[in-house]
């Protein structure tokens, strides 16, 4: 293992890290030191998409995880992220068409099946609750 892929793993943890805390632009700037050498890597490309996302440049955010899933459609990390920041942009139907193909690639993959679940009754309690209110 070379220290550029020991590198590329920090700075994704450290990216991952940026985000949770809610500091976009430096996790950003992580993500670009990645893809300046390995502009194919799809993981760091989906985590840049969910950092514009999250601070609500929707549309460049949903451009680059496209990208990211073109690269690699399978990837389950890119997958995950793309629907989590569908939720995050408020569209949960997006989110669920990403998690119905993740299904239709991992039919047993707990995670996918319940982060739809709960999207689902989370839908519902908001149908049911503007019905009543």
């Amino acid at each position: 293992m070379g220290s550029s892929s020991i590198d590329e793993s920090l700075l994704m943890r450290k990216s991952d890290i940026l985000i949770a805390d809610g500091n976009y632009e430096e996790a950003i700037s992580c993500l670009d030191m990645i893809l300046e050498e390995k502009p194919d890597a799809e993981e760091a490309l989906s985590m840049k998409g969910l950092a514009y996302c999250l601070k609500g440049d929707y549309e460049k955010g949903i451009d680059l995880l496209e990208e990211a899933l073109s690269i690699d459609p399978f990837s389950k990390k890119v997958l995950i992220t793309f629907a989590d920041a569908y939720l995050h942009a408020s569209m949960p139907e997006k989110s669920l068409e990403i998690l119905d193909m993740a299904i239709s690639y991992y039919p047993d993959d707990d995670g996918f099946l319940m982060l739809k679940a709960t999207i689902i009754g989370a839908l519902n309690n908001r149908k049911l609750n503007s019905f009543f209110n």
